[in-house]
């Protein structure tokens, strides 16, 4: 959420950045390697997350952006390495004893050694006691809480603009979004570009893996065609994604060597260190790998331009830190102030830096960063790029060229002559693995084995960290080492799978040594072909196969729940995963197709729901069919893996069935229950359906529903013991429409039942009469409730005024959104409602009753107007207030279509289920073993 902005002048965006190459120690002890994690865990990730919870504590209302690559968490949830990083603790924590007794008699030093242990065991105490080992966890509840937008970057920090192919660069961000959704259980908004390196095309990418916003360089803004009009102060669109451009000021006056607040001489000294000054033999015990090195004991301070230090003074270093964030919010302002009067819109300082940066190279950078947050209340507005972009979408579209940060700021520091020898050999890797992700080995065999081993060693091999490294001369025989390791591995799996002769142990030795990304699929290096966006219908074996059964599908379907399927089960295949959708057969024949990657499988029944038969007896011969039809799918595949997944209660006994003659684990979305649509259960066939229900919740591996009222709904009724998990509904992307066209058209679209409250609407219509006799209502739908709605109509005298159109296609659907004025859903009963979303994609205002998970996606007078269900006034004040204020409907229309299009696309939903498989499947093999 943006914090309020009052009379501030704009908004500042602080980001930090990640990121640390991956290193797999096997051996019990730490590696010089490792150490480079373990320092920046103690001097800069602790310490700033700490410093967070203080803040969060203290009632702070701070909002930042943190950036963690796929490399750092991978390493920071590997268990080994987690104990190795407690004895690291122990040993400094002993070696911070050791300098209290050596400095005791010293008036300068004594009070700082004692400063460290404090500092060292409030770390260890936090990590040991209170994250048990997970720093993630700490991240997750202050996103939770409101404060920190998670994003991430691209798989192994590759740096994009230098990749040869757009195949190589889609792998890279979607093993990334893979990664980073499964291990923290959400899709990221944005991503950071490794380097902040840009190239045209980037963007068609981001756009396909759902992501909304990345961060460009300023001159890359700022050399943007045509003009930018807001230079970098507001995001700009860049093919269907928003680029938020890096203020060059905040960055100098961080950055800067010369000018830059960490280069002040009170500050800490970084190049000092007992490390280097005191006796070996007493500091043996304390270095890794039994070489001198930085232990973080540094007892002096910059002093000036000589190599004369003076001892570091921690108090006076804390207020300087605190004048200087004073300055930063001061100049904010200043800055902020000016632009205001300049451009359009509110304007935005996006300032993003390296989370080391404060901590390691900066001491005193988490308490400067935490004053920073703390004073800016009241002057300028701290936000995120998600949600700034939730208030203020890109107005601008414009094209640009390449562009990075860094010296010269165009690819100088990642090419050049101390690394071009490197892009020949990464270039060739490329496309020999390309050409080999065409053939089809047996899932799990030693081929398969090998080809995602060759995936993994040339993602590793493209880490920017490599090129960086070998430019600024610091460790650059190990930087050379890696790279070459990781290509001579490629090409090696290359020769040997290409002659038949694979080295089984050479590959587990891989496996065993580089294995981030346990469940990357080589066939991700397939160039696009057929399917979505130019993108390639891809199986990823390593995924299970998930068999659907859904009663609807489009273009056949009643109402959402088949919208739901489709939807999903295209977005999964995009993504990698062999999808199978057991539905209905319209026509009463059996047949099957592929549809966007999507296999379809229509099942005919012996009699149709339309035909005066016993209902429930047609959903028993449904369900038979549906089951015959799954064995055959099953045992089409011997040896695939597969997931089977329900969607409500008309498919439940067909589910079942299949799962437990075939042991395949089920997931069952619960979109709606009986009870909840008819406010309880009054006859034979409710309570039928409920038993229904029941079994199937009882039954299931997993549920999904997709709201928290649902959730608190099922819990109720049913008390599932199955994990429960909200997963909520996405929209496509919809066509973008100038709502009002037809002055006061009302539209509501879906399904004509009690429930959806329309008779609620026409009352409210009908006392509009006398202050807006031009204002007419479309009904868009079909239903059993549509003969008595259309004569309510006529007993209020709307009968002149009032469209009933009947069921509508999706094509007619958007054509009635783009004449509407206003959107009205006025369930009564709604578990989730994607009718409104899409609306709000369209960008049209919406009214919605405060009601299940309706009042979850809109958010009152932000992004659209709720009010109380069945309550006619209410609904009736709400119109007015759209009729009145034109200027607020078209604000919460943007409001709206910015907030689905960060949270609510199928992309997210699609990798958030996919998780949910995996955690399926996990469990299944445990149980299995």
């Amino acid at each position: 959420m943006v914090a309020s902005i009052g009379n501030n002048p704009g908004y500042l965006a602080l980001l930090l950045h990640a990121h640390l190459p991956f290193v797999h120690n096997q051996e019990s002890y730490t590696s010089l390697e490792e150490k480079w994690l373990f320092e920046a865990l103690t001097e800069s990730y602790l310490p700033l997350t700490l410093n967070w919870e203080h803040l969060a504590a203290e009632g702070v209302d701070f909002r930042l952006t943190l950036s963690l690559s796929p490399p750092l968490i991978s390493m920071l949830v590997e268990p080994a390495l987690r104990e190795r990083y407690g004895r690291y603790l122990d040993n400094l924590l002993e070696l911070a004893g050791r300098e209290i007794e050596r400095t005791r008699h010293d008036p300068a030093f004594a009070p700082l050694a004692e400063f460290y242990h404090r500092r060292l065991a409030a770390v260890t105490r936090a990590y040991k006691e209170n994250y048990q080992g997970d720093l993630l966890a700490p991240l997750k509840k202050l996103r939770e809480q409101g404060h920190l937008e998670l994003i991430t970057t691209a798989a192994t920090h590759g740096y994009l603009p230098l990749m040869l192919t757009d195949t190589a660069r889609r792998a890279q961000v979607r093993v990334a979004l893979d990664l980073f959704s499964a291990t923290m259980g959400f899709p990221p908004a944005g991503i950071w570009l490794p380097e902040c390196g840009y190239t045209p095309g980037v963007e068609k990418i981001l756009q396909a893996e759902g992501i909304k916003y990345f961060i460009v360089a300023s001159h890359g803004m700022l050399g943007a065609v045509p003009t930018v009009t807001t230079a970098v102060y507001a995001p700009v669109k860049v093919g269907g994604v928003a680029a938020f451009g890096r203020d060059w000021e905040t960055s100098h006056q961080v950055w800067s060597r010369t000018e830059g607040y960490p280069g002040d001489p009170a500050y800490r000294e970084f190049y000092r260190d007992i490390g280097y000054d005191l006796d070996f033999n007493y500091l043996e015990p304390y270095l890794v790998g039994g070489v001198r090195g930085d232990t973080g004991f540094k007892y002096y301070r910059i002093t000036g331009k000589t190599e004369a230090k003076e001892p570091y003074d921690y108090q006076a270093a804390r207020e300087r830190a605190r004048e200087h964030a004073r300055d930063f919010i001061a100049n904010r302002e200043r800055q902020l102030s000016y632009w205001s009067g300049e451009i359009p819109v509110q304007p935005i300082v996006v300032a993003p830096y390296d989370a080391e940066l404060f901590g390691h190279w900066w001491f005193e950078g988490p308490d400067w960063l935490g004053d920073v947050l703390r004073q800016a209340a009241g002057r300028v507005s701290l936000t995120t790029p998600g949600a700034y972009l939730e208030q203020h979408p890109p107005h601008q579209e414009v094209t640009m060229g390449p562009s990075s940060w860094g010296e010269g700021g165009y690819n100088r520091v990642w090419l050049n002559p101390a690394n071009d020898w490197a892009y020949p050999h990464l270039h060739r890797a490329e496309q020999a693995l390309i050409k080999l992700a065409a053939v089809n080995p047996q899932p799990g065999s030693l081929q398969e084995r090998a080809l995602n081993q060759a995936a993994r060693e040339l993602l590793l091999a493209q880490s920017s960290d490599w090129p960086f490294i070998l430019t600024t001369g610091t460790t650059v025989e190990y930087a050379r080492r890696r790279l070459l390791e990781h290509l001579d591995n490629f090409f090696r799996i290359c020769r040997d799978f290409e002659h038949n002769r694979l080295d089984r142990d050479f590959l587990a030795g891989l496996e065993n040594r580089n294995n981030i990304f346990p469940h990357l699929d080589f066939r991700l290096y397939r160039q696009a072909g057929p399917g979505v966006a130019g993108r390639p219908v891809v199986h990823n074996k390593r995924e299970p196969a998930i068999l659907m059964l859904s009663w609807e599908f489009p273009p056949h379907h009643v109402g959402g729940l088949g919208i739901h399927v489709r939807d999903l089960s295209q977005a999964l295949a995009r993504q990698g995963v062999e999808v199978h959708v057991l539905t209905r057969s319209p026509g009463g024949e059996r047949s099957s197709t592929i549809q966007e990657g999507v296999y379809l499988h229509y099942v005919p029944t012996y009699q149709q729901p339309e035909q005066e038969i016993d209902f429930l007896s047609w959903v028993l011969q449904f369900n038979l069919a549906l089951a015959d039809a799954g064995r055959e799918v099953l045992a089409a595949a011997p040896g695939r893996e597969w997931l089977l997944h329900a969607h409500d209660w008309l498919v439940a006994y067909g589910a079942r069935e299949l799962q437990e003659t075939t042991g395949t684990p089920l997931v069952a979305t619960i979109h709606a229950t009986e009870a909840g649509r008819n406010h309880g259960l009054h006859n034979r066939i409710q309570q039928a359906i409920n038993y229904i229900e029941a079994g199937l919740v009882a039954g299931a591996d997993s549920l999904i529903c997709c709201s928290r009222y649902m959730e608190e709904e099922i819990r109720r009724l049913f008390q599932p013991g199955a994990a429960l998990t909200v997963i909520p509904n996405g929209v496509r992307a919809m066509p973008p429409v100038t709502p009002g066209r037809e002055g006061q058209t009302i539209l509501f679209i879906g399904r004509l039942v009690v429930e959806k409250g329309v008779q609620v609407l026409l009352a409210a219509l009908a006392r509009l009469q006398h202050l807006y006799p031009a204002a007419r209502l479309i009904v868009a739908g079909a239903g059993p409730y549509a003969t008595e709605l259309q004569n309510l109509a006529g007993n209020l005298g709307l009968a002149g005024r009032v469209e009933f159109t009947g069921f509508v296609s999706e094509e007619v659907r958007n054509q009635l959104l783009a004449r509407a004025r206003v959107a009205v859903f006025p369930s009564l009963y709604e578990p989730f409602g994607i009718v409104a979303l899409e609306a709000m994609a369209a960008g049209v205002p919406v009214i919605v009753s405060r009601t299940g998970g309706l009042a979850e996606v809109v958010e009152d007078k932000r992004t659209g107007l709720t009010f109380n269900p069945g309550d006619v006034a209410d609904l009736e004040r709400c119109l007015v207030t759209i009729f009145q204020n034109p200027g607020v409907a078209a604000e919460l229309g943007r409001n709206g279509q910015a907030r689905v299009y960060r949270d609510y696309t199928w992309e997210a939903v699609a990798r958030r289920t996919l998780a949910l498989y995996r955690d399926v499947r996990q469990d299944h093999s445990l149980m299995a073993g």
